[in-house]
């Protein structure tokens, strides 16, 4: 049942992403498309707080459920290697200048998921964590 559960999510959040994608006037810059895909992995409105909710129970579970773990590291290995190809493509594009490692960007980007359980408890605002994900991402563009 999780993991139906899960898949259902996910593929309504990559069709979220895909819409807001589509809506922009031309292709996304990687940037636009991080930002895109950091907001809708955070609680910020209804679809992303069940979501967002959803992904806290799959990944708790599967620490005790080895097969579960499993689907759980593949489904996250899968979604971190997305983010990890954006980041290569905007590095390889000039987006991203100077000497960067891709996986520890990657990485870096990721860990604003963990704002997550902030937003949830009301420990920030939705305002907080967008102001963080846009000074996240305009330091990594060079942006400031």
């Amino acid at each position: 049942m999780l993991t139906f559960a899960r898949e259902l999510a996910a593929e309504q959040m990559s069709e979220r992403v895909e819409r807001a994608m589509s809506a922009l006037p031309g292709p996304p810059h990687p940037r636009e498309a991080l930002e895109i895909a950091l907001r809708e992995l955070l609680p910020l409105h209804s679809d992303s707080r069940a979501t967002s909710r959803l992904h806290a129970a799959f990944v708790l579970e599967p620490v005790h459920d080895p097969q579960l773990r499993e689907q759980a590291r593949a489904g996250l290995q899968a979604g971190r290697e997305g983010v990890e190809r954006i980041i290569r493509t905007a590095m390889a594009g000039g987006s991203i200048v100077g000497e960067r490692d891709a996986a520890v960007e990657t990485d870096l980007l990721l860990a604003l998921s963990g704002l997550a359980p902030l937003l949830d408890l009301g420990v920030i605002t939705a305002e907080a964590a967008n102001e963080a994900i846009g000074v996240h991402l305009d330091r990594l563009f060079g942006i400031e």
